[in-house]
């Protein structure tokens, strides 16, 4: 089990790191269609020569594809100083629209799941992770998450700006941390001030120790849903995330 050091920012700032260069933020219209208003999460895939957003489908289902706006992941999350009065670095980065957009494919009811389908991205390898079969962490594993909530957007005159969060969390493979609906693949839980709906569309990442720890993230998840009365978020692992992209024609070159 992977253990963080809480007075290790060095460590924290690697596994962040690692996890954001296959993140990408959403950019949406507000639920008044006034489009790049809202912020939301996906993950960078390559599954059989396809490059995909993978990330939950209640996240896009309000969306018409040509409103669909995205940032490439981060280069690097750097860690503002916590003296006040300092200021902390700000990457600027462009805003990418897809061309000749394809509306997103979904999962199948009651799969909460969906999947962008980009254009090939042969400069941009690095934001996608390839896709396999890879097995679930042991039960109680510590997994990170990363993301860019919505409810944590930092307003600017009329913009916003995207401000990424992380959490790191007990595996719990057989969900019995939730005892109610709906309870999908996996739990991990929370303590946060606000809801981790936010999290919707974000990555769970493991880093396997086998046979040696190295900080390569290996994607297990991606989160749907929470539990509010048991403070845990839920979603849906690596098997049910191929199954979902098997079963769709669309997905398949």
């Amino acid at each position: 089990m992977l253990e963080i050091p809480p007075e290790s920012l060095r460590i924290t700032s690697v596994l962040v790191n690692a996890m954001s260069r296959h993140t990408f933020a959403l950019v949406q219209p507000s639920k008044y269609s006034i489009e790049n208003k809202e912020i939301a999460t996906g993950v960078g895939v390559k599954w059989r020569g396809q490059y995909l957003i993978l990330t939950a489908g209640h996240v896009v289902d309000h969306c018409p594809e040509e409103t669909l706006r995205f940032f490439l992941p981060a280069g690097e999350i750097e860690f503002g100083s916590q003296v006040a009065g300092s200021r902390t670095p700000v990457e600027i980065r462009p805003l990418m629209q897809l061309p000749r957009p394809r509306p997103p494919v979904f999962a199948d009811h009651p799969i909460d799941l969906a999947a962008i389908i980009l254009p090939p991205q042969p400069d941009a390898e690095e934001c996608f992770t390839v896709l396999d079969a890879a097995t679930a962490p042991a039960n109680g594993a510590q997994v990170g998450v990363f993301g860019y909530p919505g409810a944590n957007k930092i307003p600017i005159g009329e913009n916003s700006m995207a401000r990424p969060e992380h959490l790191f969390a007990a595996f719990d493979s057989a969900g019995v941390a939730c005892r109610h609906e709906p309870q999908q693949d996996f739990t991990i839980p929370y303590e946060l001030t606000r809801s981790a709906k936010a999290y919707s569309g974000s990555g769970v990442w493991d880093f396997p120790a086998d046979p040696i720890w190295f900080p390569q993230p290996q994607l297990c998840g991606i989160l749907a849903t929470e539990c509010s009365i048991d403070k845990v978020a839920s979603g849906y692992n690596i098997a049910t995330v191929v199954k979902f992209l098997e079963d769709k024609e669309d997905l398949v070159t």
